[in-house]
C-alpha cells in the first residue's frame, strides 16, 4: 500500500486501479469497473489510474478505460457525485464539482474547474485553466478556449479566468505556450 492513502471502507475499487500516495477516496466511491461502453462491456480492458495527492470525496464513480486507462492526475479534487466515464484523462490540478458528468473520451487539462452538475460530451477538450459554470452543458462542437469562462446551457464563453490564471501563479512564458498548442490544435 502506497504512503497515507486513505480508502473508505464502503467503497469499491476494482483490484487493478493504481493509487500513488497521499490519496484519499471517501465513501460509495466505484473505481476502475467495467466501462458503459457496448463494445467491450462488461469486460475491464484498461483500468483506472489516480495521481498522488487527489481526493475522491464520495459516491464518485471513474471507469476503467477501453483503449486506455482512465487517468486522474496529481492534486485534483472530486467532488461528491461526479462522474468519469471511460477513457478520462484529467490533467492536475483539476476540480470537478459535485455532480459534474464528464462523457467518454473526454480530456480535462490542467488547473480546470467544473462547476457543480455541469456535463461535458464524450471526446470534448476542456484545456487548462479554464472555469465551467454550475450547470453549464459543454456540446459536441464548442471550442473550449484555455484560460476561459463558460456557463449556459448550451455553454457559451463569458470571459476570462483571470482569477483562476492568477492563483495559479503560471507565468507568462506558460500562458504563452499553452495559447499556442491551443491555436496549433485548430
Amino acid at each position: 500500500m502506497n504512503n497515507n492513502v486513505h480508502i473508505h471502507p464502503s467503497a469499491v475499487i476494482h483490484d487493478d486501479v493504481v493509487i500513488e500516495d497521499d490519496v484519499y477516496i471517501g465513501p460509495n466511491c466505484i473505481i476502475g469497473y467495467p466501462p458503459e461502453d457496448k463494445s467491450v462491456f462488461p469486460e475491464t480492458p484498461y483500468t483506472v489510474h489516480i495521481g498522488s495527492g487527489t481526493k475522491v470525496t464520495g459516491n464518485v464513480t471513474i471507469d476503467a478505460g477501453t483503449i486506455r486507462n482512465t487517468y486522474i492526475g496529481s492534486d485534483c479534487f472530486l467532488m461528491k457525485g461526479a462522474y468519469v466515464a471511460h477513457d478520462v484523462i484529467i490533467g492536475n490540478k483539476v476540480t470537478l464539482s459535485s455532480h459534474v458528468m464528464l462523457g467518454g473520451h473526454v480530456e480535462v487539462m490542467e488547473g480546470s474547474n467544473l462547476g457543480m452538475g455541469c456535463i461535458v460530451h464524450q471526446r470534448q477538450k476542456i484545456w487548462p485553466y479554464c472555469m465551467i459554470g454550475m450547470g453549464a452543458v459543454i456540446t459536441k462542437k464548442l471550442v473550449v478556449e484555455p484560460f476561459s469562462i463558460y456557463a449556459g446551457n448550451p455553454a457559451k464563453k463569458i470571459g476570462k479566468n483571470d482569477r483562476g490564471v492568477e492563483k495559479s501563479g503560471l507565468d507568462e512564458h506558460t500562458m504563452t505556450s499553452i495559447q499556442e498548442k491551443f491555436n496549433a490544435s485548430r
